[in-house]
């Protein structure tokens, strides 16, 4: 069998790190209790329903969809003889004859009515078993060179439940799925890693199946920080007998029906879509090919797309990166992801370009490029240098575009969801405005769920429509910028803040005075620290919400920013048109922000210990500011309200 197309993610900076300024309290000890509140909340506002949705996983390819169709009817009609041969197998250990027995009684539907107070425990040595031997099925001896029936992997379970490294909550999982090149693979490994998982499983008894949708949420949040090639993930759920597969888009978890294990057509499903994860194309696991770790060298291979402010040619640059800088630590959202990288492989200890990844939104079949932010960017400095002045101080594009899969294939939304979007929506119809759908009342959402995005999306979001769309549509773009800044944390003193942000902010004016953008989405994260001829500057980046602006200086009502400093009247949405003082109201909280968990990662380092300490004696505390990122949009908007008052 050849060997796996997708190479092990590193390991990587865990979820929680200082780089999203949501994150603040991600090391205390109600850090559990609020993430599994968020699952929950996500599960109630995101799940949608999908009979089909492991079609996504089926190959492209029309050859390959019949062997996957051949392999799969093979394996699920002649389940229990192959389980049976494999537990009578002398070669087969022990402990692995003990879980194909509990195997037969759970296709059975035996184990669960012995085992009722122990679910969780018995069913997944007993699915274990189950993707042990469809692996095997499919990988009984080496195939031969060049074989055209081979699968292009399998996928294999860790050994137990164990806790999965990188992950910064420390908690078990029921169980996962990691790929390797064949079933007796020197790679299978015993203990779960974040940055190896393919597809968490979670178990649960008959009637939790909330609950369990609400831990896969958790669990696959880590995956996606330790995984930064990462574009969706695929998730399973187990309850009793009843499996259901998932997958999770930048927007929705999309859930099938229930497979019943018990019967010929819920196991010939379930086999079908385990089968089609073995021969499908690396980007249906949901990698990004254009992302790879080149694990000799220990750093990224990031193919960035290849539009210039000179040229719109579409031929793409490689550019090297050793580690990640922002992580994607939300499962919702954009997902933005950012590197430091050089276009010199032997330079990559030196960068001086920051590469960022995310997926936005846009409009089908659009060429509007008033929320490109690689157009606005060549925009803005092209007409200050008109004007002569030094763009130094400003972040510059030097190449960009939407990924490509491949030579025909943009990645979007619709490629993740290709054979069933249509599926999706008939089952969904448009949901009307978010006042109308009791279900996503906007005053009692959270605020990051009312605006129809994930917690990383910094707002710049769908809530400028009347509609929600039931899958919005989004695409997948890479920039490469520079110069290289650093995060606000890395200043050494107050002195150089003062000068960081009034550098930024004199750039934000000269933005809306002399190229009329207004950039809606001033945050801690958006605000970085460079060196300019040998003194600390200021620079704004991050122009996905910045929008062109009249000579009124001003734009229609419309939610954007990041909810923690968000103006009081962009909270409310109020009908008051957005103008450059929602900007600097937003500056106003990033100081109030700094000033309480501090500058210096000494500082936030000091911060931490303290709230820490506080936890240990008052269970009920609740840190300064934390009403800024808990809550609706109306009550973090009271919360500010309260404390300016104050």
């Amino acid at each position: 069998m050849s060997q796996p197309s997708v190479d092990s993610t590193p390991q990587k900076k865990r979820s929680g790190s200082r780089s999203s300024a949501t994150n603040f309290a991600s090391d205390c000890t109600d850090q559990r209790s609020s993430r599994m509140d968020d699952a929950r909340k996500e599960r109630e506002y995101r799940r949608f329903y999908c009979d089909d949705i492991a079609r996504c996983a089926l190959p492209k390819n029309s050859t390959l969809r019949d062997l996957v169709d051949k392999r799969a009817t093979d394996i699920s009609s002649n389940l229990e003889a192959i389980l049976k041969k494999r537990s009578q197998d002398p070669a087969t250990p022990a402990l692995m004859r003990q879980a194909i027995n509990k195997c037969c009684e759970w296709l059975r539907g035996e184990l669960i009515s012995k085992n009722s107070s122990r679910y969780e425990k018995v069913i997944y040595p007993a699915h274990a078993a189950l993707i042990r031997c469809i692996a095997d099925h499919l990988d009984p001896e080496p195939a031969a060179a060049g074989s055209t029936d081979e699968a292009k992997r399998v996928l294999l379970p860790y050994a137990s439940d164990l806790k999965p490294t990188g992950s910064d909550e420390r908690i078990r999982i029921d169980g996962a799925l990691h790929s390797c090149a064949n079933a007796s693979s020197s790679d299978n490994k015993l203990r779960p890693e974040y940055r190896d998982i393919v597809l968490v499983a979670e178990a649960k008894w008959y009637r939790e199946q909330d609950e369990a949708y609400a831990q896969l949420i958790r669990y696959t949040r880590q995956v996606y920080a330790n995984q930064p090639n990462r574009r969706f993930a695929w998730g399973v759920t187990i309850c009793a007998t009843l499996v259901r597969v998932v997958l999770f888009e930048n927007d929705r978890m999309v859930s099938s029906k229930d497979m019943d294990v018990t019967t010929s057509t819920g196991i010939a499903a379930y086999v079908k879509f385990i089968v089609s994860l073995c021969f499908c194309e690396e980007h249906q696991l949901g990698y990004d090919p254009s992302m790879t770790w080149c694990s000799e060298n220990k750093y990224w291979i990031i193919k960035c797309p290849g539009r210039t402010p000179d040229n719109d040619d579409e031929q793409s640059a490689t550019y090297y990166a050793r580690d990640l800088v922002f992580v994607a630590d939300h499962l919702f959202g954009r997902h933005t992801r950012g590197f430091y990288a050089s276009a010199d492989p032997e330079l990559v200890d030196q960068p001086d370009t920051f590469i960022k990844d995310a997926w936005p939104h846009a409009e089908r079949g659009s060429e509007d490029t008033s929320r490109n932010e690689l157009a606005i960017l060549q925009d803005i400095v092209q007409q200050l240098e008109k004007r002569g002045i030094d763009t130094k101080g400003y972040v510059r594009p030097v190449r960009g575009g939407t990924v490509r899969l491949d030579d025909n294939h943009d990645d979007d939304t619709d490629i993740v969801l290709d054979p069933v979007v249509g599926d999706i929506e008939a089952a969904h119809p448009r949901m009307g405005t978010i006042a109308e759908n009791d279900e996503t009342n906007a005053s009692t959402l959270p605020a990051e769920l009312a605006a129809g995005r994930g917690k990383d999306d910094e707002a710049c979001a769908i809530d400028d429509s009347s509609r929600v769309e039931v899958i919005p549509y989004r695409v997948h773009r890479r920039l490469a910028l520079k110069p290289i800044g650093k995060p606000l944390y890395a200043l050494s003193s107050p002195y150089e803040l003062i000068i960081v942000l009034a550098d930024a902010m004199t750039a934000h004016s000269k933005i809306l005075n002399l190229c009329g953008y207004l950039h809606r989405d001033i945050s801690t994260n958006n605000i970085l620290a460079i060196e300019v001829d040998g003194r600390v500057r200021g620079v704004l980046i991050d122009f996905d919400c910045a929008i062109k602006v009249g000579s009124q200086r001003r734009v229609r009502a419309e939610r954007t920013g990041t909810p923690s400093f968000m103006s009081i009247n962009n909270l409310r949405n109020s009908s008051v048109e957005r103008s450059e003082l929602d900007d600097w109201e937003s500056l106003l909280y990033v100081v109030c922000w700094l000033g309480v968990h501090g500058v210096s990662e000494e500082e936030q380092s000091s911060y931490q210990a303290f709230i820490e300490g506080k936890y240990k004696t008052d269970k009920d505390f609740k840190p300064p500011l934390y009403a800024w990122e808990c809550g609706t949009f109306e009550e973090v908007a009271r919360a500010k309200k309260e404390n300016l008052e104050d």
